[in-house]
């Protein structure tokens, strides 16, 4: 967009210089050419300029695509201007105009060093040959050192405006790699890499405001693993956290698979919230879950209750208006299920204002 920018300076530029040469050399440029033709020059970097305002205007890939040829066309134009300058209306004197516009071009667009060369070489060899027609030897071997120099010191600005060019995007790249990084640090649990307490919370906040909009209820379910200090005592720090790591792995998979945002809330609690209509589906969930840890059939030598790795849950479905709650009433639950033996799940009733037990063997 940027060297679109640049070829519409450049369509304007071209036109102050038309309307330079008709003030200062109007009757040279009677006598040497057809009115007609500067007309039709004129006419075509205006279209050029209204065309190039529409591409900025509706950024697309169709203005991607027809940069570089706009770029090549209007480099063309400033250098036969420039030679026209150089050679006709200046007769024997120095090419200070073409001198100038090969070593402006270069440096005005954002392009290669190579396509820069590609472009201007062909018409430094035209301006040349037209200028050893018309100046003698002594100037024209001027108009060759100076073009030469011109073009050198354009390829030389040319490349190292690349290379920063290159430097940024690395250094923007490396900066949203960083920020990156940083937002996965600061968002995100480390063992289990489910969001972190912060992050689940916002969330948290973000569905209830939805539920409000929407005036549907949310779904909040609370799970605790079943005597988590005792396996750590057991088998050690280490392998307690190996446990949330692949607890966090099967629920980061079920989190994805269900739209159904679960994070760790610290120590041995996870939080799983969402928008929900289906007081089943919440139940189903929360068995899904806390048969899924279950099955995963982790020996647990330590437990009071169980031999293997299990986890209780707590979970509630409120209606927007009461939603707020939802963590709360779900936590109440949890603990209902704790004191009922644990590896189980508990729904607060949010009509009845009762808990109701999810596992096959209602629990009293």
């Amino acid at each position: 967009m940027a060297n679109l920018r640049t070829v519409r300076r450049m369509c304007l530029f071209m036109l102050g210089i038309i309307v330079l040469l008709f003030v200062f050399n109007g009757a040279v440029m009677w006598k040497t050419v057809d009115i007609a033709t500067f007309s039709i020059f004129a006419a075509f970097l205006l279209v050029l300029y209204a065309y190039i305002t529409y591409l900025l205007q509706h950024a697309s890939v169709e203005a991607i695509r027809y940069t570089r040829l706009l770029i090549y066309l209007i480099s063309a134009a400033l250098y036969l201007c420039g030679i026209y300058v150089s050679t006709v209306l200046s007769g024997d004197e120095l090419g200070v105009v073409s001198v100038w516009m090969f070593l402006l071009v270069q440096i005005s667009f954002d392009t290669t060093p190579l396509q820069n060369l590609l472009t201007v070489l062909p018409f430094s060899m035209i301006y040349l040959f037209v200028s050893k027609g018309i100046k003698s030897q002594e100037h024209w071997e001027l108009d060759l050192i100076y073009t030469q120099l011109s073009i050198l010191v354009g390829l030389f600005i040319s490349y190292h405006q690349s290379k920063l060019a290159l430097e940024n995007i690395i250094a923007q790249s490396n900066l949203q790699k960083a920020n990156f990084a940083l937002y996965h640090t600061a968002t995100t649990d480390e063992l289990t890499g489910l969001m972190n307490r912060r992050m689940l919370f916002d969330r948290y906040d973000t569905i209830l405001s939805d539920c409000v909009m929407n005036q549907s209820s949310m779904a909040c379910v609370v799970l605790d693993i079943d005597d988590y200090k005792q396996f750590n005592d057991s088998y050690g720090h280490p392998e307690g956290d190996a446990l949330l790591r692949s607890i966090g792995g099967v629920f980061r998979k079920y989190g994805s698979t269900q739209n159904i945002e679960i994070g760790r809330i610290g120590g041995e609690e996870f939080l799983a919230v969402w928008q929900e209509k289906d007081v089943r589906r919440c139940e189903s969930v929360a068995e899904d879950l806390r048969r899924a840890i279950e099955s995963m059939a982790i020996p647990h030598a330590g437990a009071l209750d169980h031999d293997r790795v299990t986890v209780s849950v707590g979970l509630c479905l409120l209606p927007a208006a009461v939603a707020q709650g939802a963590y709360l009433y779900a936590d109440k639950a949890l603990y209902r299920a704790k004191d009922a033996g644990k590896n189980c799940a508990c729904r607060y009733d949010a009509a009845t204002g009762k808990y109701h037990f999810l596992c096959e063997e209602e629990k009293q």
